[in-house]
Parts: structure tokens; sequence; C-alpha cells
């Protein structure tokens, strides 16, 4: 009442709780739990960590049950936020990593590669060409429609188109000969090259019907024996036409294909080149042994600083259909600027760090395996065998599972393999540009009079020209070559540019599991995974089953049905909403109807739908099986920055004592902070979860294996656990105490931070399914409280019920005892020969009169008392 006055002593308990037990009197002033509180801390050194406990409190809570045990974090709810915590720390923590890389990686491909405008020059010089129009007759005289490229259908109107429409487009203005959108300049001559195919009887036809053709087939050998004006003698000193030779006399090594026949024409002298068309078509340079031709020319863009590959394809197919095909590949040079080096270094050097990373991860995992290895040893046990595709190739069963047995540890091989093939690819398609370029020069140096020389000339002029014919040729061949060989590794390159964003995408995927839930949307794919892939089985084999009938129907009138390729394409366009049902239902009503309607049911209406139903059904499941420490993704930002906060002060103030402990005068001017002991650098997540691992698979199903738990644990369990055997063996629904959470390898500070964002998180939400092994137990302790409460009920009715029989046996003998004071006091006792308990008679009426009436009222009363305490025996006897 007064204040604490006198000494506790409390017991040394060592890393352990110490507990003071205070013994209040009842009936006495007694002190709150604040002053209990100030006592033990005035009696020893224990901080705000000192818990005051009410003893009665807990018995009570011990008798009644765990519904009135007090409102703390349970094992169950600590352990949910544990796992939820190793999440964050193991993948959240990648994120700035993943971040950064994606960020020099994109300004790399940016700085290097110049998308935006390579684009404007391949749109520029497709739109170009396709525009080309070339004006045409009748044979009457009269004006036709205007040639373009995607309206020529046959060989005359190729020429036509080349002389007059693509050779003065390449040509350019006259005040700036050779360029193409004035920018774009035109890069030695007009390439034409074209394959042949050996001519026979057609096989597939009756004789009489061929021989009354008149014409033979194109078979699928090719040929390279030389045709048209090369087997006619040449006229004077002129030598024979080389574009009618197999090589074209060009040596040009790998680059210049021998089975092909290649011409050229001047695009700076427009009249040379449609003589040199001229010549061509005259002298039958394309004719039905043609299989295709192509014409192709590079430009360069200095303002861009890229190569343009043009090439136009003229296939000439079976059944007389003219195919055209235009291909613009630009190829931008690489430009070394001091900004793109130094990002390219930076990318460099991220990805020998990731190597690093990954190499220490699998010593790690090697010494972590030996660890076991040796454990296994000592307890004389053998090594579980390899299961899975692992037991197929036991030699190196070991050494796949140390270098790629986790997943994120194969992709982050992956992108290794990515980065560092990328890097070579770019150093490799940067010295052969380097190459390109020295042969561009080269050829703008090797120039010569593309006039031919006049038969009558002599023979040593025509052979000067010729030599230096096919010298500028070959030069000319050679560069198209080469460009089209880096423009073809560049191909590789942009797959090894794919093949690195998508391990971002999938490091980015990896950094989101430690996000509760985005981690439910992954794992919701990841569960659906199995249903999805046998429903698109089933899905292609219907798609593949409509594109055939599809093409089977509409395939010999419509161009978009033509082929299984084009009819597969139609097929996805018909699904995606864009396809050209009219056409369809033009050739063939009915069929056209029938197919749509079978496919909007089976592709569109059934398994189309199908997967979004797997897919919310698996959301469900997952969503359901959430843990209650599940956060959003604005919480783990305050979480984040408030342990940035405690761990960043916890370094400042030991920078501070250590700074005092080496310079003492720094004390005058830097405040007092306590001693602290050392915290660990991690957190031991794997030996909390093992200490706070369920004793059953399902405590629900099985709720007394909590009890069998506490007698199954050896000494070889305890030995090989990291995790102290007095941790385990309790239920879920059991509070978790800091000495758990130290004892597993914790210090008090962190320990105490884990539990105060585990309540934080955990207490403030209401679990959606009672546990079943936490009702098993309230039930138990219910039904033996209840039992108690008999057990005294039992006891208080045998005292009552003792009592009353004393009570009972006790009414005779008062009975005789009243009956003996009865006739002693209240009348006489009679004479032997008159009635018990009758008055005697007076002689006198009055008195005789009084004395009745007095012994009347008096037995009256008397037998009134002894008809009460015979109803009373009655009823206890009942």
């Amino acid at each position: 009442k007064n204040g604490f006055s006198g000494d506790l002593r409390l017991l040394n308990a060592g890393k352990n709780r110490a507990f003071l037990t205070v013994k209040i009197c009842r009936g006495k002033p007694s002190w709150d739990s604040d002053a209990v509180q100030n006592a033990a801390m005035a009696a020893s050194n224990m901080g705000d960590e000192t818990e005051v406990v009410s003893m009665k409190t807990r018995r009570r809570n011990a008798r009644l049950g765990i519904k009135h045990i007090s409102n703390r974090l349970t094992r169950r709810q600590f352990r949910e936020f544990l796992i939820v915590e190793k999440a964050r720390v193991e993948y959240c923590e990648t994120m700035p990593f993943t971040l950064v890389l994606c960020l020099v990686f994109g300004l790399m491909a940016y700085g290097h590669g110049h998308v935006n405008s390579v684009y404007r020059l391949y749109a520029g010089v497709t739109r170009v060409v396709n525009e080309i129009t070339v004006p045409q007759t009748l044979s009457d005289g009269t004006a036709s429609s205007d040639l373009t490229l995607n309206s020529i259908s046959s060989n005359d109107e190729m020429w036509a188109w080349l002389s007059n429409g693509l050779l003065p487009t390449f040509r350019g203005e006259d005040d700036r000969p050779g360029y193409v959108l004035n920018y774009n300049k035109v890069l030695g001559s007009l390439q034409l090259s074209q394959r042949r195919l050996v001519t026979d009887s057609c096989s597939n036809v009756n004789d009489k019907v061929a021989n009354y053709v008149g014409l033979k087939c194109r078979t699928g050998d090719l040929t390279t024996a030389s045709f048209g004006a090369a087997l006619e003698e040449p006229l004077g000193n002129l030598s024979t036409d080389v574009a009618f030779v197999a090589g074209s006399g060009l040596d040009g090594g790998l680059l210049i294909s021998k089975d092909q026949y290649y011409a050229f024409l001047d695009t700076n002298n427009p009249t040379a080149a449609a003589s040199r068309i001229e010549e061509l078509r005259s002298g039958g340079w394309c004719d039905e042994a043609t299989d295709w031709v192509e014409a192709r020319t590079a430009m360069f863009n200095g303002e861009v600083s890229a190569f343009i590959d043009v090439s136009i394809r003229f296939d000439f197919e079976d059944g007389g259909l003219v195919g055209k095909t235009l291909s613009v590949r630009p190829l931008h040079t690489p430009q070394w600027t001091t900004w793109n080096t130094a990002i390219s270094i930076i990318f460099l050097v991220m990805m020998l760090l990731l190597l690093m990373l990954n190499l220490q991860e699998v010593l790690d995992r090697k010494a972590k395996r030996k660890a076991e290895e040796d454990e296994l040893a000592e307890a004389g046990e053998e090594e579980e065998p390899d299961e899975g595709w692992l037991s197929y190739c036991n030699p190196c069963g070991r050494m796949a599972r140390l270098w790629f047995g986790d997943f994120w540890l194969a992709v982050d091989w992956f992108g290794i393999f990515s980065g560092v093939g990328l890097v070579v690819l770019f150093i490799t398609l940067s010295g052969v540009i380097a190459v390109v370029t020295s042969e561009v020069r080269n050829l703008e140096s090797t120039t010569f009079d593309t006039e031919t020389p006049h038969w009558n000339e002599t023979a040593d002029v025509h052979e000067s020209y010729n030599t230096a014919a096919r010298a500028y040729e070959t030069s000319i061949a050679t560069v198209f070559g080469q460009l089209n060989i880096v423009i073809e590794q560049k191909v590789f390159h942009r797959i090894c540019t794919f093949g690195f964003t998508l391990y971002l995408l999938l490091r980015f995927l990896r950094g989101c599991l430690g996000q509760p839930y985005w981690a439910t949307m992954i794992r919701t794919i990841e569960q659906a995974l199995p249903d999805v892939v046998h429903l698109s089985l089933m899905l292609a084999i219907c798609f593949e089953n409509f594109a055939l009938s599809g093409c089977l129907i509409f395939g010999s009138s419509l161009e978009a049905w033509s082929s299984v390729n084009n009819s597969h394409r139609a097929a996805l366009a018909i699904l995606s909403g864009i396809g050209d049902f009219g056409e369809m239902y033009e050739v063939y009503p009915v069929a056209a109807i029938v197919w749509l309607f079978l496919f909007a049911v089976v592709i569109v209406f059934i398994a189309s739908n199908m997967i979004f139903a797997i897919m919310v059904d698996h959301y469900g499941q997952v969503r359901k099986d959430n843990s209650s420490a599940s956060q959003t993704l604005l919480q783990q930002c305050r979480f984040l920055v408030e342990d940035v906060i405690w761990t960043g002060s916890f370094h400042i103030r030991r920078g501070i004592r250590t700074m005092q402990e080496k310079w003492p005068r720094v004390t005058q001017v830097t405040p007092y902070i306590d001693p602290e002991e050392p915290r660990v650098s991690s957190i031991p997540f794997d030996v909390l979860l093992e200490a706070l691992e369920p004793v059953a698979e399902n405590e629900s199903a099985d709720p007394g294996a909590v009890l069998r738990s506490l007698s199954e644990i050896s000494k070889e369990d305890s030995v090989r656990s990291k995790a102290p055997a007095w941790t385990k063996g309790q239920p879920s629904w059991a509070p978790i105490e800091l000495d758990v959470v130290v004892a597993c390898g914790c210090d008090n500070a962190t320990g105490l931070r884990l539990l105060d964002k585990a309540e934080a998180i955990c207490m403030s939400r209401r679990p959606t399914d009672f546990p079943a092994d936490m009702v098993y137990h309230e039930f138990t302790g219910q039904m033996r409280n209840i039992h108690e409460l008999l057990a005294g009920t039992e006891e208080d009715m045998r005292l009552w019920m003792a009592e009353r029989c004393v009570d009972c046996s006790n009414l005779e003998p008062r009975q005789r005892k009243f009956e003996a004071l009865a006739v002693e006091k209240i009348v006489q006792r009679p004479r032997e020969d008159e009635p018990m308990l009758m008055p005697t008679a007076y002689k006198d009426d009055r008195g005789l009169r009084l004395q009745a009436l007095g012994d009347a009222s008096m037995m009256e009363g008397t037998l009134g008392t002894i008809n009460t305490n015979t109803a009373g025996s009655n009823m206890l006897t009942d």
C-alpha cells in the first residue's frame, strides 16, 4: 500500500526467462500490475522484457479451456508468417538486381539498335517499292490499268516493271542521282539472279495429251547447263554472254552460288540498263525452266548509319501464278559512343556478377551435400537413390542435380548463356559489319565504263572489258553476299535478345513469388497447367480438323485457304473475328454456315471457355489456401521501410559506439548509447520452420498426435536436428514464446522484431475456418470443466443429504421426548381405566368449560407441531 520495500530475490535462469512470484492475500490492499512490474525491474536488470502474469488468471484459463486464453500469437500463425517472410527475403530481394539489369539491358539495346530510326527506314523503302507504277497499253493502243508489283502476272510484265519502274526509281532524281528518298545511297548495281530446274516430259499426264500440249514440265532437280545466248555463236569479237552460264564467271568463293545465273543492271545509266534488260528478255534468260528470279540491291543511309538489303523475288509457281515477295532488311551499324560503351561495360560486369553468384550457389550446394553425406555416414545410413529423370543418367545425375537441380538456378544459367551469346554475337556482327564497310569503300573505288564495246573492237579491248566487268560484278556480289550473311547472323542475335528478355520475365516472376497476392496468381497457373495442357491438346486437334476441312472445302477457290499454312492463318483470323466470312459464303453458302457454326460452338464456346473455367476454379482453391500472414504490396513496402530504418539505426548506433571506444573525445559531442547484443546476419528460417513444424500432417484430423509426438522424439532426431528438441512437440494453437525464437538462433532484438511483425499482420485478421484441432482441445477443456463442476455438485449433494439424514434420524427421539413432555407438563397422567390424553372433569360447569378449552387449545398446537415435523420428514424421505 505504501510502496515497495524489501528485497526480492530472483532465480538465475540463464538465457531462459526469470519468473517473479508475488502472493497477494485476499482482503488486503493489493498491488496493481504496474507496481509489481516496477518492483521486479528494481530488483533485476530485466528492462522492458518483464512480463507480469497473474497466476490466478492462468489457473482459471487452464480450467476453462483454450477459449479463455489471452489473445496471443500462435505457433501456426507465426509459422505462416515465417513462410511468407522467407519467400519475401528469398525472392523479393532479387528484384533490385533484376530492375537494374532490365534498365541496363534496355538502354544498351536502345543505344545500339536505334529501333525507331531503323523502322522508319524500312517503312520508307517498302512504301517506295510498293508504290512503283508503270503505265500499260493494250495491243490495240488503248490504255490499261497501271502495272504494280502486286499486279505482275507474267514474264513480260516482270521485265516491263523492272525496266520502266524499278530502275528509274533506284536511279533517283536528276539533282541527286543514285539516292532513294534523298538519303539512301544505292550501292553498285541491281543484281538479277535466277535458279533453273530440269525440264522433261510431263509424267503426270498421258503421252498423247503431253504431245498435244507440246510443253515440258519442270522437275525438282537443279540444272547448271548453259542455255539461250550462251549456245549461239557470238558476233565478231564479242564473248559469250555470261548471264546464260551457271555462276556467270564470278569468283566470290562461298558467297557466290555456282548453281545460279547472274546479271547486273547499272542503276546510274538507265539507257544501258534498259538495253541490257531487252537483251536478257529477247535472249530467253527467263523461260519455262526458271524456278525463280530475284532482283537485289543494297543501300546505305548515312543519317541513320544503316545498310538496307532490298530483294524482290518472283516465284513462277505451278499453274502459271507469279508469286511476289518484297524483302527490305535494314542493318544498323554499331556506334561506339562513350555512353554506349559505358552501358555495355556495365552490362558485361552485371553478367559476370551473375555468373559469380551462380558459382557461389553451386559451391554452397556442394558443401551442403557433403555435410549431409557425412551425417549419413556417421549414422550408418545409405543415401537415397535419384528419382525421376535423374535416375536414367546415374553418372551425370549428381552433376546435373548440383548445377541445375533447382529451377531458378537453371533459369539463371539460361540467362547467363543468353547474355554471353548476346555479347559474343554482337562483337562478331560488329567485326563483319566493319568488313562489309571496307568492301563498300573498295566498291566505290572500283569503277569502269559500263558501255559494252562494239562487236568490231579488238579482242584486247573486249578482254579488258570482260575482266573489269567480272571484277566489278564479283565485288558487288561479294558485298551482297556478306550483307546477307550479316543479316542472317542478326537473326540469331535477335533470338538471343528474345531469350534474354524471356529470362528477365522469369526473374520478375521469381521476384513476384515474394508477394503473396502475386504468388497466388502464379501458383494458380502452375496448378492449372496440367489441365490446360490436356485441354490444349484437345483444342489443337479440333482446330487442326477445322483448318484442314476449310482447306479442302474452300482452298480450290479462295487464296486464304489455298494451302495448309494459309488455312491455319485464316482459321485464326476467324477465331479472332477478323476473318472474311463473306467470301466463304459466296463460294459455298451452306458449307460455310455449317463450318462456322460448328467452329464457334466447339472452339469458341466450349474449348476456349473451359480454359477460363479451369483458371477460375484453381484460383479459388489457391486463394482459399492463403495463410493469414498474406500482405498487400503497400504493407510489404511499409514493413520494408521499417526494416531498413530498424537495421540502419542499429548500425548507426554500433558505429557511434565504435567511434566512442576508439576516440574517447568523441563522447563529448555524441550521445551515450547503451550497449546492445550482436544481431544475427541472417534469420535462420529453416531452423525456425523445423521447430514449428506440425507434429502431424493434419493435426485437425489427428489431434492426439501432439501427445504421441512427445514420446517419439528420439535422441538421434535431436542430434541431427538443428532445432532444440524442447521447441517441438507442441500443438499449432499453442502461443509462441520468445524463448523458442531465441533457441533457434535468433537474438532477442531480432526475435522481438519478428514477433511484433507477425502480431501486426496476423492478429488483425480473423481466420475464415476455425481450426478443428483447436475446437477439439476446447471441447476437451469444456468437458473437463463440466466434469469438475458435476463432481463439486455431487459433493455438495452428498453433504446436504447427510445433514438431512441426521435430521430424519433425530425426528423419532424428539417425538418421544415431546410426548413425555406433553404428558408431564400439559395434562395429568390418566388413570388406568381412562383413555389417554383425556382431561379430568370438574364439578363446576364454568371451571370445567375453561379447563376443557385450555386443554383443547394446547393440544391443537401440539398436534400442529407434530404434523409439521412429520410433513418435513416425508419430504426429506421423498
